[in-house]
């Protein structure tokens, strides 16, 4: 054989060891991208998660009267979710995804002055945060530090 037939037989091995070695590669990049693709939509929740909190804990350190606004973006990763705001928590859910940070206790309320236990928030809204000063009569407290959240409408 002449050098050029084996020149072009190397040539040959060399590019069906490159594509072995893509097909074996190609899954471990797939799995890095994978996470981290999972790892910024669990930030973006996070950093939410953590705004919401913050926002009710300043809230409550007000005084009287105080009202923050809160603006929901419309999807995290292009999944929706939903915020419950406990007394004491506030949880995350979505894409079959949990997350929970911790607050300040506080006495949920209504706009009638109602206590609740948790209250809902979803994706793409907006809402007031504001201490007030509530007056239980089933629980004979007065003037009690409350925190009401409501739905703004355009």
């Amino acid at each position: 054989m002449d050098s050029k037939g084996l020149l072009n037989i190397e040539y040959v091995f060399c590019i069906i060891i490159g594509i072995l070695l893509l097909i074996t590669l190609m899954p471990l990049l797939d799995d890095n991208l994978n996470a981290n693709i999972e790892l910024n939509e669990e930030a973006s929740a996070r950093i939410l998660l953590d705004n919401i909190s913050g926002s009710i804990n300043e809230v409550n350190s007000n005084s009287y009267g105080f009202i923050k606004r809160i603006d929901l973006m419309e999807k995290i990763a292009n999944h929706s979710y939903k915020i419950t705001v406990k007394s004491n928590e506030v949880n995350l859910e979505f894409n079959n995804k949990k997350g929970k940070t911790q607050i300040s206790p506080i006495k949920l309320v209504n706009a009638n002055n109602e206590s609740l236990d948790k209250i809902e928030l979803y994706s793409g809204n907006s809402y007031s945060i504001e201490k007030i000063l509530v007056d239980d009569n089933q629980t004979k407290l007065f003037n009690q530090s409350s925190i009401l959240i409501r739905p703004i409408t355009s």
